[in-house]
């Protein structure tokens, strides 16, 4: 609930990438009948079905499917047309990435994002002095028609090991393998949308709280069988 929840609170951030959870079941057992009891060779069992025990969140998974482009004319906002690869940003723990292309400009004239965290060129935070701002597809920034910088893009071997964290940032374990991206395509004006299905998120957040209603019930017949074993049975 608490995966659905985020999701659907972050349904109209720019970038946002939807996740879902993994899920394992437990092992099945089976469920025997005592038949009666035989002095020479003990009880009978059949074995009447087997028991499933339920599942359990064996941990979260990141959909990379790429979000549909809303034009805003903001020369400051970018987007990227290709699925697997990020924006770079310095934080103040280190390198992360983002699909969130919605920047901004400092006091120092420096390329952030909307949480202040420097936007990373190819040749470090990316100052821009100057009023007229161009980007084009391949990621050149152009300052009053200077090219002044080139954004660093990259991408990953295993983007399945990348780590979420807050603000829409990603944080790469040497196991992703990050490297800088070849080629990239950046649309200038534009944002990517987050690729939330609000849809299926809502029924997903329906069956899961009748998943949780109908667990709630039988622990309480469980708990009210115990009950009736403990005061009735006769020792």
């Amino acid at each position: 609930m608490d995966v659905v929840a985020n999701n659907l609170a972050n349904a109209s951030t720019a970038g946002y990438r939807a996740a879902d959870t993994i899920q394992r079941a437990f092992p099945e057992m089976l469920i025997h009948r005592v038949e009666k009891l035989d002095w020479q060779a003990g009880p009978s069992r059949v074995v009447i079905g087997g028991l499933g025990l339920g599942a359990t969140i064996d941990g979260t998974y990141t959909n990379f499917t790429p979000g549909a482009l809303r034009s805003t004319g903001n020369p400051l906002d970018m987007a990227l047309l290709e699925p697997d690869v990020f924006f770079t940003v310095v934080t103040e723990d280190g390198v992360r990435y983002t699909r969130n292309g919605s920047f901004q400009l400092n006091a120092n004239g420096e390329l952030v994002t909307s949480q202040g965290h420097q936007i990373l060129g190819t040749r470090g935070p990316i100052r821009i002095n100057g009023t007229k701002i161009d980007i084009d597809a391949t990621g050149f920034v152009y300052v009053d028609d200077v090219v002044v910088d080139r954004l660093l893009i990259t991408t990953f071997a295993a983007p399945e090991m990348l780590q979420r964290e807050a603000s829409q940032y990603f944080q790469a374990e040497p196991a992703a393998g990050p490297l800088e991206a070849a080629l990239f395509t950046v649309a200038q004006g534009q944002l990517e949308q987050s690729n939330v299905n609000v849809v299926k998120e809502l029924v997903k957040m329906i069956n899961v709280q009748r998943a949780y209603e109908a667990s709630q019930k039988a622990v309480r017949a469980a708990d009210d069988t115990l009950g009736k074993l403990v005061n009735e049975l006769n020792v």
